[in-house]
């Protein structure tokens, strides 16, 4: 059956989304392509599409997976010149899809939405907004709200470093007006940012310094060229684009293997691990015996993100390049001292220290029904459905909300997993001509009991992610599993599974009847498959 796309008087919901990202740009584009809604704005901090691919502009920024799965499945690139690209070709391909598909008509940039309150008297959200310190300000009222600003926002600023006084600045928020030429800089942080920032500027600067307590794990790129022939077969030859985006969707998702812990049971997993591991000894042996020391991890295998990575290793082999494993103790002016005694005095520090992770959520800003503050009734303990639905609040959907994350695969396929669902809801919402839909608290804590149950078979419950764990060692950021098995669980709306209001005849299901479902009261005890 397919998806109905109006109500039944012929109209269609307003909705607001947040953010020109990967997920707002995805959001929009699926509206129009699957519903033919028109009936959209979508609101933007920058004055640019992008997101993430737009605010991480440092040098050496480049894809991590193999970049057509950075590329909508919808809207394929035949024209990416490699494999792993540098930010820039990810960031004109997103322009490119916005106006392919006529989206930045319906944008309004440099625009901050500054709160989000449920009206229960209207089943409408008032969205308020501002152009800036100084810029006018309104507000916007709208049917459903898709929340796609991303996690990747807020960068993660240790306040220890206020004390430097030479420059400084956040990955994130790479000054590109200072040239690096010639100045003594430093690099705080040992992820995946670090590793491709360290080889880009290394060759510029007078020397480098590297701070990491923590080593990543890495294991090579080993990047292609696609060169004309590779262009002519993903653009002429029938299917073979679509297989070659295929096996690599699978091929990456088969590694969140590694992110599981390790059991007597698993031999594949065992030779898996075994096997990348070997891998990072071997890129290691050109290294001295002081360097492969600080470079070597002390925590398991995919506690953290596995880094690819060709020229991190042989650029830290640079005379002028040096790799600080002990931490840092005290800042001194420009001076940096750590643990084992050593100093060094730098005229620019980059902090690539990751990003305020469920500080990025809109807890702050977003008031449900009954005026519920949702940053009160989260506190440490995110509490969604599947990260896109969110009790006390009736038709809202998050796009890589809490434990939709993921480390092992590229962003752009969860987020069309999550968009197609809230394109479901909003099918049904017409179909059924619903005034509202909001996601029961027993779907919810189902869930989180679940991924509780599940998030203790994954490493990123250990102290090495400790921003993704909270007080009780409770992850919420991460999905558990892999992006078929998100898909999997996501396929179906399962309507049951949510409060509806009709727009004439009120409320149905929660406290005073069941919402029935095939005439019949139906509880869907089961509530989620395991």
């Amino acid at each position: 059956m397919g998806l109905t796309k109006t109500y039944r008087d012929g109209t269609t919901p307003t909705v607001a989304i947040i953010g020109a990202g990967v997920s707002g740009l995805c959001a929009a584009i699926q509206l129009q392509r699957e519903l033919q809604l028109t009936t959209y704005t979508v609101y933007e901090l920058e004055a640019e599409v992008g997101g993430t691919w737009l605010n991480n502009s440092y040098p050496g920024c480049q894809s991590d997976a193999p970049v057509h799965l950075y590329s909508y499945s919808f809207a394929p690139n035949y024209n990416f010149s490699r494999k792993f690209v540098q930010r820039q070709e990810v960031l004109d391909y997103l322009r490119a899809t916005a106006k392919t598909y006529n989206i930045y008509d319906k944008i309004q940039f440099r625009t901050r939405i500054t709160s989000m309150q449920w009206h229960e008297g209207r089943s409408k959200w008032i969205l308020r907004w501002s152009k800036g310190s100084s810029g006018p300000e309104g507000q916007y009222e709208v049917d459903v709200v898709m929340h796609g600003a991303g996690v990747l926002r807020l960068p993660n600023i240790p306040k220890e470093f206020d004390a430097f006084e030479g420059l400084k600045w956040h990955s994130a928020r790479w000054d590109h007006s200072v040239d690096l030429t010639g100045k003594r800089v430093g690099i705080i942080g040992s992820g995946a940012s670090a590793i491709q920032i360290v080889p880009a500027i290394a060759d510029k600067v007078k020397s480098l310094d590297v701070y990491g307590k923590s080593p990543s794990y890495i294991t090579p790129q080993c990047n292609v060229t696609y060169n004309s022939v590779w262009r002519f077969l993903f653009r002429f030859v029938p299917f073979f684009y679509t297989l070659y985006r295929t096996f690599w969707y699978y091929y990456v998702d088969s590694t969140i293997l590694l992110y599981h812990k390790l059991s007597w049971r698993s031999a594949f997993h065992r030779a898996v691990v075994y096997f990348v591991t070997w891998f990072f000894r071997f890129i290691q042996l050109p290294l001295d015996k002081d360097l492969r020391e600080k470079s070597t991890p002390d925590y398991e295998l995919a506690s953290r993100r596995v880094v690819l990575s060709d020229n991190y290793f042989p650029t830290l082999k640079k005379p002028h390049v040096a790799l600080h494993r002990d931490p840092i103790t005290s800042i001194d002016g420009k001076t940096i001292e750590t643990l084992d005694g050593s100093k060094q005095e730098l005229d620019v520090i980059v902090l690539a220290t990751g990003f305020e992770w469920v500080s990025n959520f809109p807890v702050g800003y977003w008031t449900g029904k009954s005026g519920v503050d949702i940053a009160t009734v989260w506190g440490e303990s995110p509490t969604t459905y599947y990260g896109t639905c969110v009790p006390e609040a009736p038709n809202f959907f998050l796009i890589w909300g809490p434990n939709s994350g993921i480390a092992h695969h590229a962003l752009t396929s969860m987020v069309e997993i999550q968009v197609m669902y809230a394109i479901q809801a909003l099918s049904y919402m017409m179909e059924q001509d619903l005034e509202s839909m909001e996601i029961k608290q027993e779907a919810a804590d189902k869930f989180l009991e679940i991924l509780d149950m599940r998030m203790e078979r994954m490493l990123f419950t250990t102290e090495v992610q400790p921003k993704f764990v909270n007080s009780q060692k409770k992850c919420r950021g991460f999905w558990w599993g892999s992006v078929t098995e998100f898909w999997w669980h996501m396929r179906h709306l399962h309507p049951e599974r949510f409060d509806v209001a009709s727009r004439r005849l009120g409320k149905e299901g929660g406290t005073d009847k069941s919402h029935r479902v095939n005439g019949s009261n139906a509880r869907d005890e089961k509530l989620i498959d395991v």
